[in-house]
């Protein structure tokens, strides 16, 4: 299964303004041309991943709305299952698939959740565990995966070892601040040797940002 890290960062590599804050005010700077590109790339792949997170401080709807490409199955891990039913991802008719752990398995949102017609999976005793999710995710008939993740999950695909490629839209601007969300947060690496290395396949200097595409150094796709 191919994994696509897709973010909008900025120079600096942030993806918000603060901690745990919206990434929509990047969004401004982009014309329809731009948000054409982010679309037809939906429309392109099998899924979309977000965290939790992003459900909560964004409730984006994850689906193509430019174009004649399909909706992405919807896809999105956590542990808690701390969010609003009425959540776009809930409430909308696209494929939608809630990954949660077995300690969740009673929590009164499964139920919930599957009663709004969307799908409930379970990877993992206390943490969502990706290593487990995406032999289950592929047996579903999903190849293609999009992780538009904020800096902790990306840092779940990263750190094992499960992303192929980055496609980054990279804004002329500066954020800045200690806690503020980048691309990847996490423990990180302590070792030079356990970082992930990528080579830089493609970029171009579009009119509102550029565009960086980074593929595995050894160019695997890998089957995970």
């Amino acid at each position: 299964m191919k994994v696509t890290v897709f973010s909008q960062i900025s120079i600096d590599g942030k993806l918000t303004l603060g901690s745990q804050a919206s990434s929509k005010p990047l969004f401004k700077h982009f014309d329809d041309e731009d948000m054409r590109f982010i679309h037809k790339f939906r429309g392109e792949v099998d899924a979309i991943m977000v965290g939790r997170n992003t459900i909560v401080t964004d409730d984006p709807q994850l689906n193509n709305r430019f174009g004649s490409g399909r909706h992405p199955i919807r896809i999105i891990p956590t542990a808690s299952l701390d969010f609003s039913l009425s959540s776009k991802v809930l409430s909308s008719p696209e494929h939608t698939i809630i990954v949660t752990t077995e300690q969740a398995r009673d929590h009164a949102m499964v139920d919930q959740i599957r009663a709004q017609g969307k799908e409930v999976l379970f990877s993992g005793i206390d943490r969502v565990d990706f290593k487990q999710l995406f032999p289950l995710l592929e047996a579903r008939g999903i190849k293609h995966i999009m992780v538009e993740g904020g800096g902790y999950l990306n840092w779940q695909v990263f750190n094992l070892d499960l992303v192929d490629e980055i496609m980054l839209m990279q804004l002329p601007i500066i954020i800045g601040g200690s806690e503020t969300t980048t691309l990847t947060d996490g423990e990180g690496y302590q070792d030079i040797d356990m970082t992930n290395a990528f080579k830089l396949h493609a970029f171009e200097a579009r009119t509102h940002y550029n565009f960086l595409h980074f593929k595995r150094e050894d160019e695997r796709c890998s089957a995970h």
